[in-house]
Formats: structure tokens, C-alpha cells, sequence
């Protein structure tokens, strides 16, 4: 960690890709449901030959590529829940970890209690999508609250999540839901654009 004052420049990039990660959530959920429905088979490219179902490719460092039945992945995304739900999840505990590693560059700026929130979130998610808070963890605690009380963002009903130090339990989605991320992300650019003086 730095010690060293943040520029508004260092600020405003993260700021920056808290908004992209809040904005990509936003935008894989609409995939999401897209894929779900079942008229979505109907989006597929056509396949190569009249009779097969159509083939996608992911490519491998070197060029060479997996190929799959694009139908049936979209068939067994559309059926099974829980692979929805773990897919949900991922992208939740990807936004997580990136915009986590990002504010551990800059020592996590302010400290201000969402920008914790971030901190024993995203280490929760790299430990198993558990949270389990250390000997250091609890030091920090009491150096510097993790909650979202004051955040930019949070529910229209007024919940708010905070870490205690003896919080235990799965991150995602038992402690937070995806829209509690989202709101979390929301809330760490409005904040850091904020502190930036990128805001009126």
C-alpha cells in the first residue's frame, strides 16, 4: 500500500472502473435473460451445414479452439437454475475482485467505509466465496468500518451491510444480492468521483 496522497487522476480511473463494472453487470444481466428465453434459439448463427446445430469456437493462446454445440449450451443455461445462478454470481464476484485489486493499488484511497466494504468483500470471494475475518481483518475492522450505512447507493428499504468481526458465511448471494453489488459499485465511483472533484 501507498502512503503517498492519491491524484484526482488515480481516483477517477478507478472511479472509472467501479462505473464500467457496474455498467457490464447491467449489461450481462440483459444477455442473461436474453439467453433464458426460450425464443433465444432462435438467435443463433446458422450452422454450417443444413441439419447440424450450430458451432462456436473459443480460442486458446496459441490459436487453436474449443468447439461447442451452441444450441445445447444455450438448452442447458435455459434448464439448469443453478447454473444460472452460479453464472450470476461470477460476474459479481469478477466485479468484486477487479475493482478490489484496483483500490488495493492505491491503498485503498480514503478508507471511507465502502471502499472497506470492497476490501473484506473481495477477499471474502478469493477465499471461496467465504468470509472469514483474521486476526489482521479484525484489527483493520477497528481501524476502519466496512459498511455501505452512508453509501451514494443502497435499497430503497434501507438495508445496509456492514462486516462485524466475527462475520462468518458465504459473500454471494447470501450476504449481499447482485443489485447489492451493484449498488456498491455505484456507490465507490460516486464516491471516488467525488474525491476527484469530477462531480458538481
Amino acid at each position: 500500500m501507498q502512503d503517498n496522497m492519491p491524484s484526482p487522476s488515480d481516483m477517477l480511473a478507478v472511479s472509472q472502473t467501479a462505473q464500467r463494472l457496474a455498467s457490464g453487470y447491467y449489461a450481462f444481466l440483459v444477455a442473461h435473460l436474453v439467453a433464458v428465453n426460450p425464443k433465444s434459439i432462435n438467435s443463433l448463427p446458422p450452422p454450417k451445414a443444413l441439419g447440424e446445430d450450430p458451432i462456436g469456437e473459443i480460442k486458446r493462446k496459441d490459436g487453436t479452439t474449443h468447439t461447442l454445440n451452441l444450441r445445447h449450451y444455450l438448452d442447458l443455461l435455459r434448464q439448469d437454475h443453478g447454473l444460472q445462478r452460479e453464472l450470476l454470481r461470477a460476474w459479481a464476484m469478477g466485479a468484486l475482485l477487479t475493482l478490489g485489486d484496483e483500490l488495493e493499488k492505491h491503498g485503498y484511497f480514503d478508507r471511507v467505509p465502502e471502499l472497506e466494504l470492497v476490501y473484506h468483500l473481495r477477499n471474502g470471494v478469493a477465499h471461496g466465496n467465504r468470509v472469514n475475518i483474521t486476526k489482521n481483518g479484525r484489527a483493520r475492522l477497528a481501524r476502519y468500518p466496512a459498511h455501505n450505512r452512508n453509501a451514494a447507493v443502497k435499497s430503497p428499504a434501507g438495508v445496509f451491510y456492514e462486516i462485524t468481526p466475527f462475520l462468518s458465511g458465504q459473500v454471494l448471494f447470501d450476504f449481499m444480492g447482485p443489485a447489492d453489488v451493484i449498488d456498491l459499485l455505484q456507490s465507490v465511483e460516486i464516491h471516488l468521483s467525488n474525491a476527484a472533484g469530477a462531480r458538481p
